[in-house]
């Protein structure tokens, strides 16, 4: 064989087994994307009025994990003007009531490849519009998806279709690049028209989620956060509880959000919150604060996750 042959016949190698990588890559994600559905399912039959957000945060969670996938991040049970962020802390005492508006957001992965989704509930008639144009939007922007477009197409479409409900997008929240073991990567999809934006590649993996809201249209952070996330840093730290949660966090959670009520599972409340401060204030934990519209307004959300492919996109979690 000659030396051009042998080149040749390497690099036809080479190719097959990126070829191979990739669709068992997105193997994982549609596994991730089955289960994903499958829950969402289970969880809109168990929130119902005076079920205690807890008991929803940690039944979703459980089933995930019951069927071999891990938590990409805790389940989030936003209500009302809460927009995103919400998970109970430990000992949470907040109640679903019938006057509530419910964002139930949570998502999957199979080693790091994460399928997200996301839905709102509602138990008075006079919200179902408000529903339906968040979910309309996402489907509206899921039509779009191929590659080539622009991102800021999408968002235009998207914030188009809310205010034509009658309703405003929420512009500092938007969909998101997955990547392995990343939420949130390096592109997203605004829920509003941007002047500029990147375009829509082949074989890209985007969490698509659309915000409708009676309010402002625009959300601010809450004092407090239940959900945080390992940062690339490494700082001395002072105290051995800090230097003792930074190792369960090492090895449970590595760069994905995580509850602090995961935590105190393991470890004691007292110490935890103050390793969880000292870490956050060292910039070794990011804090994921809970975001919401101006009070008295309410929020919709629909999210799904799909596979851009050559002429269009596939929807794993619907």
């Amino acid at each position: 064989m000659s030396a051009k042959n042998v080149k040749n016949h390497s690099s036809e190698k080479q190719e097959q087994k990126q070829q191979q990588e990739e669709e068992e890559k997105f193997e994982k994600y549609r596994k991730a994307g089955k289960t994903a559905k499958e829950v969402r399912e289970i969880a809109r039959k168990i929130v119902q009025p005076g079920t205690p957000v807890i008991d929803i945060c940690e039944r979703i969670e459980s089933e995930l994990l019951s069927r071999g996938v891990g938590l990409s991040f805790p389940c989030n049970v936003s209500i009302n003007n809460v927009a995103a962020h919400y998970t109970s802390p430990p000992d949470d005492k907040t109640v679903i009531s019938e006057r509530d508006v419910v964002k139930i957001d949570f998502g999957a992965h199979v080693d790091g490849y994460i399928a997200d989704t996301a839905f709102t509930v509602s138990f008075n008639p006079e919200h179902n519009k408000l529903i339906e144009a968040s979910e309309r939007a996402l489907e509206v922007a899921i039509e779009l998806i191929k590659p080539g477009v622009e991102t800021k197409l999408i968002g235009e479409k998207i914030e188009e279709t809310i205010k034509g409900y009658g309703f405003r997008p929420i512009k500092d929240l938007s969909g998101h690049l997955l990547d392995q073991y990343f939420l949130h990567s390096s592109k997203i999809i605004p829920n509003i028209s941007v002047p500029h934006g990147t375009k829509i590649e082949e074989g890209e993996v985007y969490a698509l989620e659309t915000f409708a809201s009676t309010g402002s249209g625009s959300v601010t952070e809450a004092p407090y956060a239940y959900i945080y996330s390992l940062m690339p840093i490494r700082v001395p730290l002072r105290f051995k509880g800090s230097r003792q949660v930074l190792g369960l966090i090492q090895k449970d959670f590595k760069t994905l959000p995580f509850a602090e009520r995961w935590l105190a599972k393991k470890t004691s409340k007292a110490g935890l919150k103050f390793a969880i401060r000292e870490l956050t204030e060292k910039g070794v934990l990011r804090a994921y604060n809970v975001l919401s519209d101006k009070k008295g307004s309410l929020v919709s959300q629909a999210e799904h996750t799909l596979i851009v492919l050559k002429d269009g996109c596939e929807v794993i979690t619907r």
